[in-house]
């Protein structure tokens, strides 16, 4: 039972990313939490090592607790935010809104990782609140993205995946594109007046929210918290593609064939990594199971392996020819034999040895 309580506690690392945002402003460090991330958040592997390759079972009252946790995370991201905003509003530079942007960036993009835990529930509110919270976070169609996204697995040709020699830059171009055009374009059911199905309401619900966040910076912040805002939902909505692109490179239909058919995935085994993303790293079971909860997700055997954690391979995706460099013969040890896994186990990378 104490093994399953410290485990469970790992957890409530969810609420990190929220509480550095409003300390580092508070103390005169809007930079802080995009700092941690970069900075410390790898290292922490070094401290926590490897997650075991089975799930726990856990006791219902635990089970119960680790349910409620992402309800929990909602207003304490929203009482962050506004706390944040209220003290950048008094006196702060142009560096230190930049610090802030950056910081902000950080914080929704872990957000969304809440967000998706939440739009996978049976309970209608539940869902709804997860759509609620991609809107505070700037990218009201995320919901509805990810949804999709489960239901056309491997299909590189509507850039649900990317394909084998594609670069994070066109792959994030080319989604985007795509999802504004189906979700936000001009034939899109979201401005049909009769229609009022599951999806398009959440979709309204959503956009309401980013209108109202939105309109909350400018009151609170003037043109600078506009401008914030702005700059952050763009973030948030390229973020969470770069790290579709990190989830599925070499994955898709165009290097699998017919093996997608349930969308594979990389994984890693980061525990604190697993802790803090609500183990959205664990990606290929969530493909398998996706109505499962985060904490009853667990390794897969035989599952494809990242090379390290997703912070190191958001900025390494960024160059190209690094990133294929990296990837590709990870990729093709995996396919050479999937039960031969190489973990970093207490490392940050397992790029050698």
């Amino acid at each position: 039972m104490l093994r399953q309580c410290c485990s469970a506690a790992g957890y409530l690392a969810m609420f990190l990313m929220p509480l550095l945002l409003w300390a580092g402003v508070v103390a005169g460090l809007p930079w802080l939490a995009f700092g941690a991330v970069v900075v410390v958040f790898s290292l922490l592997r070094v401290l926590f090592g490897a997650m075991r390759p089975n799930a726990y079972t856990w006791s219902e009252w635990l089970a119960t607790f680790l349910d409620k946790l992402p309800l929990a995370y909602v207003p304490v991201y929203l009482s962050s935010v506004v706390g944040s905003l209220s003290v950048m509003a008094g006196n702060a530079s142009a560096l230190d809104w930049v610090g802030f942007a950056l910081s902000l960036w950080m914080t929704g993009l872990f957000a969304t990782c809440v967000v998706h835990e939440l739009i996978h529930r049976r309970h209608p509110a539940e869902a709804m609140l997860g759509h609620l919270l991609a809107g505070m976070c700037g990218y009201p169609v995320l919901g509805a993205e990810h949804l999709a996204h489960h239901a056309r697995p491997g299909q590189v040709h509507v850039a649900e995946v990317p394909a084998l020699d594609e670069s994070v830059w066109s792959f994030a171009t080319r989604r985007l594109l795509r999802i504004a055009a189906e979700f936000l374009g001009r034939r899109s059911q979201v401005w049909a007046p009769l229609h009022t199905g599951a999806t398009t309401k959440r979709i309204r619900w959503a956009l309401g929210a980013t209108a109202v966040a939105a309109m909350g910076f400018v009151t609170i912040a003037g043109w600078p918290g506009g401008i914030t805002f702005a700059a952050t939902a763009l973030g948030v909505a390229v973020g969470v593609q770069i790290i579709t692109y990190i989830q599925h490179w070499g994955l898709g239909e165009d290097s699998l064939g017919s093996a997608v058919s349930y969308g594979r995935g990389w994984e890693d085994d980061c525990r604190f990594q697993a802790w803090i993303t609500l183990n959205i790293s664990l990606h290929d079971i969530h493909h398998r199971e996706s109505r499962l909860p985060y904490y009853r997700l667990s390794l897969v055997p035989g599952s494809p392996r990242l090379p390290a954690g997703y912070v190191v391979l958001m900025f390494t995706s960024l160059v190209p020819s690094i990133w294929f460099r990296l990837m590709r013969p990870a990729l093709a040890r995996w396919r050479d034999d999937p039960t031969k896994h190489r973990s970093a186990g207490r490392r940050v990378t397992c790029f050698v040895g």
